[in-house]
């Protein structure tokens, strides 16, 4: 019989120290890209099994759902986050999250997960990933559900953000504006799904359609940080020309939209009709209108369907489009 392969084996086959595989193991973004290759590589030729997973295997599994996000921060993430952790912890099943602030902690998560395979199942938040990746996922030992993300393939759950926008500037012109603008976060990350342009090209699609050209002096789309973001949204409303309407890319940039309006005077929905997107809780507490993308639900039905796959793996792929709802409240009334 074939002695099992220990750690040791592995450090003198990459070439590093036995404290090096330790790291890839358990804190990859402690080390640099080209070494934590070699022990991937290592790890893979030598089919080493760290004895702490040797024992979860034996025991048919970890109980653990891996979730990667960018943006980890935002209420819209930790909301679909509270989704996911509402299933799993009925039954049980850790949440291990995974936030990434670069591609190269993107490439490094993933080499690990997969070829350690010490979740049971993986959930990728807005994610836009190359080939390459997709191939590994594809070929990893757990299932993968993609949210905000239509992956051949791949179980996802959907949200249509061009539709978003169209739905948001089809019931603002129902409301009489006819100078819409439009502020957003920039989607800066190669990785990332580029939500805030979708919902831009929806919107400006509909109006467009209407006869009306949206001017770039009523659009702002930039990097999201408070200053940056707050001296956008003041020179954005120190125009002679507003506009009569705002549709923000996110509740969150509505919500320093508002504050700072009212703080030059500007009377919110009296001089402009303001609207979001997402429904996150806060929006309910300030009256702001938003578009609902049911962001508990996705969540849930992420991590339902990642734990249907694991009992039935060959099921058919299943791609679920979740609804998107005008929520209309004070700053549109």
């Amino acid at each position: 019989m074939t002695k099992p392969s220990t750690i040791y084996d592995v450090a003198r086959l990459a070439g590093v120290s036995p404290a090096t595989v330790s790291r890839v193991l358990n804190e990859p973004d402690r080390v640099g890209e080209d070494k934590c290759k070699k022990v991937l590589d290592a790890i893979k030729q030598l089919h080493f099994v760290p004895k702490a997973d040797a024992v979860a295997n034996a025991r048919k599994g970890y109980h653990k759902i891996g979730v990667i996000a960018p943006f980890f921060t935002q209420p819209s993430f930790m909301e679909r986050l509270r989704g996911v952790a509402d299933v799993l912890a009925a039954i049980h099943y850790e949440l291990v999250i995974y936030s990434i602030n670069s591609t190269e902690d993107l490439n490094n998560y993933l080499s690990t997960i997969i070829t350690t395979a010490r979740v049971d199942g993986l959930i990728l938040f807005c994610m836009n990933l190359e080939k390459p990746m997709l191939k590994m996922l594809q070929n990893a030992s757990f299932p993968v559900c993609f949210v905000e993300s239509d992956i051949e393939g791949f179980d996802c759950v959907n949200i249509h953000n061009l539709l978003g926008g169209q739905k948001v500037a089809e019931y603002i012109y129902s409301l009489g504006c006819r100078k819409p603008g439009f502020i957003g976060e920039k989607s800066g990350l190669s990785y990332a799904v580029g939500a805030t342009e979708e919902r831009f090209r929806g919107f400006n699609f509909y109006f467009a359609n209407q006869g009306i050209v949206i001017p770039q002096e009523h659009i702002w789309i930039g990097e999201f940080s408070y200053h940056q973001l707050d001296q956008g949204i003041t020179d954005f409303l120190s125009s002679d020309n507003k506009p009569d309407c705002v549709f923000c890319s996110s509740d969150l940039i509505a919500a320093r939209f508002l504050h700072i309006a009212r703080g030059m005077g500007i009377r919110v929905p009296e001089d402009i009709k303001l609207i979001g997107f997402d429904n996150i809780d806060i929006s309910n507490y300030i009256g702001l209108s938003t578009v609902s993308q049911n962001l508990d639900m996705s969540g849930k039905a992420a991590a339902e369907l990642v734990l249907a796959r694991i009992k039935e793996p060959e099921r058919p792929v299943v791609n679920m489009n979740l609804p998107l709802e005008i929520i209309e409240r004070e700053t549109t009334r």
